[in-house]
């Protein structure tokens, strides 16, 4: 939460930055549905600050691999965090 508000309070200094989602879920609709629910800041949603959202079932590494593809950035430029190590180490 930290990370999000720092990116929704201070535009100016993270601008050019960019924000997605990659989740692995059998509740797809659910979880889409709370990035508009989630304050990253006061009137400002999680929604607001993301570009693109990988919500389905499946392999990490094909959300991933289509974040690269849809957004041009290179894996190597990109931040991953994970509360699952099941994740964490299939991105190794």
């Amino acid at each position: 939460r930290g990370a999000l508000l720092e990116l929704a309070a201070e535009t100016g200094k993270w601008e050019g930055t960019r924000v997605a989602v990659a989740s692995r879920t059998n509740q797809v609709e659910w979880a889409k549905s709370l990035l508009s629910r989630f304050e990253a800041a006061p009137g400002v949603t999680i929604q607001d600050l993301v570009v693109q959202a990988e919500i389905f079932p499946g392999s990490k590494r094909k959300h991933f691999q289509n974040l690269k593809r849809d957004t041009g950035v290179p894996f190597s430029e990109m931040i991953f965090f994970d509360d699952s190590t099941m994740n964490t180490r299939e991105m190794e």
